[in-house]
Parts: C-alpha cells; sequence; structure tokens
C-alpha cells in the first residue's frame, strides 16, 4: 500500500525525474524510466496520458521494480505557459542548415530524405532551443478533465499545473484546485511574476485548497538544464528562498543538476525535494546501461542527501 504524499515530504527529501509535460515517447518515458528507477528515484513526472503513464509503469517492470514504490505525477499547464509548447517547422523559410537538429535535446527533429528538418511532435518539449526563422511554436493545449481523470482511474499521487502566464488566470485556477480529487502541485517561476505576486497566488491556493497541502515546484529558468554548475541552479535555489516563508512544501525544479542541493544547503533553504528534467536526461544519454545507472545514482543521492 502506498503512502501519503506528504507524509513521505515530511520524512524525506525526495528526488522527481521530470520527463517533459510534452514528452509522448513511450520509447524515451520507459528508458529514461528503468534507468532512474533502478537509481534510487522517487517520483516520475510525465504528460496526462494514458499512454505515458503505462510507459512509466513498463520501465519500472523493467528495472525489476514494483510500482507501488514509485510516486506518479502528471503535468498539465495554463495557455501562455511555456511547457505546453511544440515546435514547427515552416519549410518556406528553412534554408535546410540543419542547426536545429542539432541542438535538440530531445532528438525530436530529424532530417528528412528531401534535406528539410522535421519535427516529431511526440518528443517535442517545448524548450525552444531551436529557436530560429524557420521554426513557429504552438500551444498544445491541456485537457485538464482528462488529467483528473486519469489521476482518479491509476490512483496517481499528485497532479502538477504549470502557472506562468502574463495574467493568472485566477477563475480557472479556483475551479481546478476546487475539482481535483488528487493532491496538487503548482509550477511557479519568476518570468511574468514578481516576488509579491508569487506570494499573492500561493496564499490564494492556501484558501482555495483550504490547508496547506499542496506543492509549489520552484522553477528557476525552466528547461534550462544542462551545465553542472551553481550558475546553472542559481536561479532556482533562489525562487525556492524566496517562496519559502509562505508555503510548506517546495520542489527545486528549473536548471537543477548535482550543484543544486549543495547550494540550497550554503543558502540555508527549506525544501523537500529536487526535480530534475533536461539535466537528468542529458546525463545518461547515449551511455551503456551500466554506465547510465552508477551516473543517474550519483545524481539521485546527491540530489536527496
Amino acid at each position: 500500500m502506498k503512502k501519503n504524499l506528504f507524509k513521505i515530504l515530511n520524512e524525506r527529501k525526495i528526488f522527481k525525474l521530470v520527463l517533459g509535460l510534452g514528452n509522448q515517447s513511450e520509447e524515451n518515458i520507459v528508458s529514461n524510466v528503468e534507468i532512474y528507477a533502478k537509481a534510487g528515484c522517487d517520483m516520475f513526472d510525465i504528460n496526462a496520458s494514458e499512454e505515458a503513464i503505462n510507459a512509466v509503469y513498463k520501465g519500472i517492470e523493467k528495472a525489476g521494480k514494483n510500482k507501488e514504490d514509485f510516486l506518479l505525477c502528471i503535468s498539465t499547464g495554463i495557455s501562455g505557459d511555456a511547457h505546453i509548447n511544440k515546435a514547427e517547422i515552416i519549410k518556406s523559410k528553412c534554408s535546410g542548415c540543419s542547426a536545429c537538429v542539432n541542438v535538440c535535446p530531445q532528438d525530436a527533429i530529424i532530417l528528412l530524405d528531401d534535406g528539410y528538418p522535421f519535427v516529431q511532435k511526440e518528443k517535442c518539449i517545448g524548450c525552444k532551443k531551436c529557436k530560429c526563422k524557420a521554426i513557429s511554436f504552438f500551444e498544445n493545449e491541456s485537457d485538464f478533465d482528462e488529467a483528473f481523470r486519469l489521476a482518479e482511474k491509476y490512483n496517481l499521487d499528485c497532479i502538477e499545473i504549470h502557472l506562468s502566464s502574463k495574467k493568472v488566470p485566477y477563475d480557472l485556477l479556483k475551479s481546478l484546485i476546487k475539482k481535483s480529487k488528487t493532491p496538487l502541485s503548482f509550477c511557479l517561476d519568476r518570468k511574468y511574476y514578481s516576488n509579491e505576486k508569487m506570494k499573492k497566488i500561493i496564499n490564494k491556493i492556501k484558501k482555495w485548497c483550504g490547508s496547506s497541502e499542496f506543492i509549489i515546484q520552484a522553477d528557476g529558468v525552466p528547461m534550462s538544464g544542462g551545465e553542472n554548475t551553481f550558475s546553472s541552479t542559481l536561479q532556482a535555489v533562489s525562487t525556492a528562498h524566496l517562496i519559502s516563508d509562505f508555503t510548506d512544501y517546495i520542489l527545486i525544479s528549473g536548471g537543477t543538476n548535482e550543484k543544486t542541493s549543495e547550494l540550497a544547503k550554503i543558502c540555508g533553504i527549506k525544501y523537500n525535494g529536487i526535480s530534475v528534467g533536461s539535466y537528468a536526461r542529458n546525463l545518461i544519454k547515449d551511455k551503456s546501461p551500466e554506465e547510465a545507472v552508477l551516473l543517474a545514482k550519483k545524481l539521485v543521492d546527491t540530489c536527496k542527501e
């Protein structure tokens, strides 16, 4: 039987592997979950689809583990949030230079036989590292009702709402909170929100939830993970510091790496775990299974110290 999410967060720090809100590649999800399940990961974060949920279960099974021993979070995003973007090629503007193919961290862009790139939308996470005049981005609209249905059907541990837009849709946010029977996590970053605005949002969430049993994912710079440096994770730790006085459960995210926990300790920040996406996935890319598990375990152990 699963432990309550907040009971676990009260007992120890957790490591959450973020597989990408837009990542619909079953192969990618299965392979990453298998490695990180072996490495001691606590929670997996995926897009809100039946296919993604089953891919996580398949990866856990391949790792020889029990799915009941892991937490599972599905992510959604409001309009305007960076996490729900998808890229597409405007062929008439494309020179065929293939620069976008080389920079895509998800291997979502491939060259076709005619020499022009093509975006495999099931792999695209909207990170915008492929920006150029021949690429446009569109929103892959979230189906909140489907997320709630899946969470109840599979008895999932958490639904995460990525909440970063120029104008906060308070009416929508309130209705989602009232509708959900599953614990909620809210992903906030400072692209549009000042310190006081973040405090206001969190206090409204607390009021509508009727308790402090929700998670705030403090997102430094979304989808920015890459280098294993203090500067890369600085904004993530800074965001966690800003909100630590007015929320009870914090996961640090956005540019996180092996330096995140060390910097958080130096700054004396209260937090409940670390969510790692881009850095964690890139760390094990193209590695042998044995090396991948060793690298992943080092990252997981460091983040949970």
